[in-house]
């Protein structure tokens, strides 16, 4: 049970940066280019109102989880011509589970937040990757010296042969 359990949050956070969605959520309206080119630094980073709920063998298995960053060595660069955001550094992720009543916390050190992707603004809305497997985040808050994005994932997925619906909302806070 707890195999299947971790097999459905490794998928969570693999979707989280695989997916494709439209976030509707209200952002900033006058996010420009120009702002978001530079070095940033990874400040925040957080997972609210995780839920999800597996259909394993005619079973339901109800989730949820929260998660959030500290010890935030990472840097995040957004070029400009061609437009690729890359990282390098590590930070923590404390993430917190419970399932069918039972409580679990544990630590992961990430490194390198972003691979080599693609970048680009549409609105208020910042996309990463392309194609089929960009996602596209919302900046809620876009100054000089700060930038806050969120994304609202709400899916059903197939992994590894039982359907699992996903909803939570992702923050991250980038500072120069």
């Amino acid at each position: 049970m707890k195999k299947v359990f971790l097999l459905s949050l490794i998928g969570v956070f693999a979707l989280v940066f695989t997916s494709c969605s439209d976030d509707d959520s209200v952002g900033v309206s006058n996010a420009s280019e120009s702002q978001i080119i530079g070095t940033w630094n990874l400040t925040a980073l957080e997972t609210r109102d995780g839920r999800s709920d597996t259909n394993f063998d005619g079973t339901s298995i109800p989730t949820t989880f929260t998660a959030v960053g500290k010890d935030f060595d990472t840097v995040i660069i957004f070029s400009e011509e061609p437009q690729t955001v890359t990282s390098e550094g590590s930070y923590t992720t404390v993430t917190t589970t419970t399932v069918m009543g039972e409580t679990s916390t544990e630590e992961e050190t990430g490194e390198d937040f972003f691979e080599s992707n693609e970048w680009r603004l549409d609105g208020s809305i910042l996309y990463f990757g392309s194609g089929e497997e960009e996602i596209g985040f919302t900046i809620t808050e876009l100054t000089d010296s700060q930038m806050s994005l969120r994304y609202e994932l709400d899916e059903t997925v197939d992994f590894s042969g039982f359907e699992t619906s996903i909803s939570a909302t992702y923050n991250m806070t980038l500072s120069k």
